[in-house]
């Protein structure tokens, strides 16, 4: 059972997801093709979200980068192929995305917000597949677009 029928999503609310690489290589690739592969442990979350919501975002982060690596919108649900690309035993089966910035950003810039979905904690150190509340995650998104960054290369 890998795919459902689509459901009207229009009135359904927006998700965010962080998610955790523990290599730049991945997002390269993720960026590149245009899909993502996580853990077996988030799968039924990311797939859950994205037929209950109007949409799902996930913002990327390299374990140890003290950077966010951008964020991107997920386009389709969990399916059932895994891919070769990563090369890591642990990950799951892939799903497509769709990079909105590919920019990293420190998180110092981010300090201040903070996530009740994880014990009011900042969002920088949420853990992988940590949702975030729909009022902090609307606002992490943003700071791509107030924050000047060097060599600016939006994707919109």
């Amino acid at each position: 059972m890998c795919s459902k029928s689509p459901l009207p999503r229009q009135n359904m609310p927006v998700r965010y997801f962080i998610m955790e690489s523990n290599n730049l290589q991945n997002i390269d690739i993720s960026q590149q093709k245009g899909i993502w592969s996580t853990r077996p442990s988030n799968e039924r979350k990311l797939n859950g979200a994205f037929w209950e919501s109007r949409m799902v975002y996930l913002i990327f982060s390299v374990q140890g980068s003290g950077h966010f690596q951008g964020f991107a919108r997920m386009d389709s649900a969990i399916g059932c192929e895994k891919s070769q690309d990563w090369g890591s035993a642990g990950f799951g089966r892939i799903f497509k995305v769709d990079w909105i910035r590919k920019e990293s950003i420190p998180f110092q810039f981010a300090q201040h917000l903070l996530n009740p979905c994880n014990d009011n904690k900042k969002v920088q150190t949420s853990r992988d597949g940590q949702e975030l509340k729909p009022q902090v995650g609307e606002q992490l998104p943003q700071l791509w677009d107030h924050i000047p960054l060097a060599g600016k290369n939006s994707t919109d």
